[in-house]
């Protein structure tokens, strides 16, 4: 059962305050020398162009396949690097050479780009996704940052028009991962459209933007959250009620952290504290029901009426069991909770903060090999070792661990001790 932890609704005590000045450099050091290096001197495949994203734990090839999604969000990450960390041009050459063959051949044409290639580029799966075409107007807009050129502006007009029509189509049924089902909706659709958008507005402006953004921020933050039940659902039916299903049920604590500061990153560029306070309430229901107080770490997913969580097709996929510990669910929680602890100066968040830092370097990080596990047993033993598969890549951790490092350097900056 979850407790209030020590310091509830207090403010950062000055200690914490020297603790995030420490924690600015350990997160910056942790990404430089302990995370990239991984993906720095492996990923680049000089042969046929693009990314190699499947590794074993020390290091070793494991599938040549390109699955898009994975190579737009690592395209999006050595973008990101090079915009928001050091103006080095290694990662804008890394940047060149996972944009260069993603637009010779991922894109479909009419705003859709292919969910997987082989190695050489050769259509293996079609447009099935739309999170892959999620993750490239993503790539494409952090890419366009770095000012290289406005080249891509056209694909960046034409993937983004495409998907906001294709968010408001009820039969719209290319959303693997997801199934379709005529029976739900998806709160995953909604939550990385607003990611999307909200980095398109940068390229778009926010004119051409926020309608997406407002309607995404409106069906995660009072459709699929359920005030009455304290927990925001994976899937809703079409009406926004909740299906009494095992499918209908399932609530997933890192989604829902995750999610939160999407909404919370949108709450401060409008500088609105009535949105950034929902997604903190909403942010609280995900530790109340997702953490574990027994052996540490979060859950990978939950029954929202308490009960035993059964398999869905897609956990059956992934071979997840409920009291798993995933890597991107821990990394995503904790650049959440440095968020809240940063901006509402909460000691309770901070508080939350490190106990997972202090559970993520005990048992995700390698320190032999390097980058984190995939994944955890309950009790915190390795049970997926490889740093990338079919659904990790170099994303979910660096990403979340380049904002808290950028995060904890501003308020360090910014306070006075």
């Amino acid at each position: 059962m979850y407790q209030a932890v020590k310091g509830s609704n207090l403010p950062l005590t000055d200690a914490s305050k020297d603790r995030i000045r420490e924690l600015a450099v350990f997160y910056r050091n942790h990404l430089l020398a302990d995370i990239m290096p991984f993906w720095e001197k492996r990923t680049k495949d000089d042969i046929a162009g693009g990314y190699l994203t499947c590794f074993d734990r020390k290091g070793n090839l494991t599938d040549e396949n390109k699955y898009i999604w994975f190579q737009a969000r690592q395209l999006y990450m050595f973008s990101a690097m090079y915009n928001r960390i050091e103006k080095d041009k290694k990662w804008l050459d890394l940047a060149k050479w996972g944009r260069d063959f993603l637009v010779k051949y991922a894109y479909a044409g009419d705003g859709r780009w292919y969910y997987q290639l082989d190695r050489e580029g050769g259509i293996q799966k079609g447009t099935i996704s739309v999170y892959t075409d999620l993750f490239m107007l993503k790539a494409l807009c952090e890419y366009a940052k770095a000012g290289v050129s406005d080249e891509d502006l056209c694909l960046i007009n034409e993937t983004y028009d495409t998907l906001e029509r294709n968010l408001h189509n009820p039969n719209f049924k290319a959303i693997y991962h997801g199934t379709w089902s005529p029976k739900y909706k998806r709160h995953g659709l909604y939550m990385i459209s607003l990611i999307a958008a909200h980095c398109a507005a940068n390229v778009l402006g926010n004119s051409r933007t926020r309608r997406l953004i407002d309607h995404c921020l409106e069906q995660i933050l009072y459709v699929f959250a359920k005030d009455e039940y304290e927990a925001l659902f994976e899937s809703v039916g079409w009406d926004g009620c909740v299906i009494f299903e095992p499918e209908g049920l399932v609530v997933n604590p890192g989604h829902t952290m995750e999610s939160m500061w999407f909404v919370m990153e949108e709450a401060l560029s409008r500088k609105s504290p009535a949105l950034f306070d929902r997604a903190v309430r909403i942010l609280d229901w995900a530790c109340k029901q997702g953490f574990d107080e027994m052996c540490g770490g979060i859950y990978s997913y939950l029954d929202a009426l308490g009960g035993v969580p059964l398999q869905t097709t897609w956990h059956t996929e992934v071979n997840a069991s409920w009291d798993d510990k995933v890597w991107w669910v821990h990394s995503e929680a904790l650049y959440a909770l440095a968020l809240v602890a940063v901006e509402k100066d909460s000691q309770e968040h901070f508080d939350r903060f490190i106990a997972l830092h202090d559970f993520c370097q005990k048992y995700f990080f390698d320190r032999k090999y390097g980058e984190w596990y995939a994944e955890l047993y309950r009790d915190g033993s390795p049970k997926l070792t490889d740093k990338g598969t079919l659904w990790k890549a170099c994303y979910h951790l660096p990403r979340a661990i380049m904002m808290t490092a950028n995060l904890f350097e501003r308020y360090t900056q910014n306070f006075i001790c």
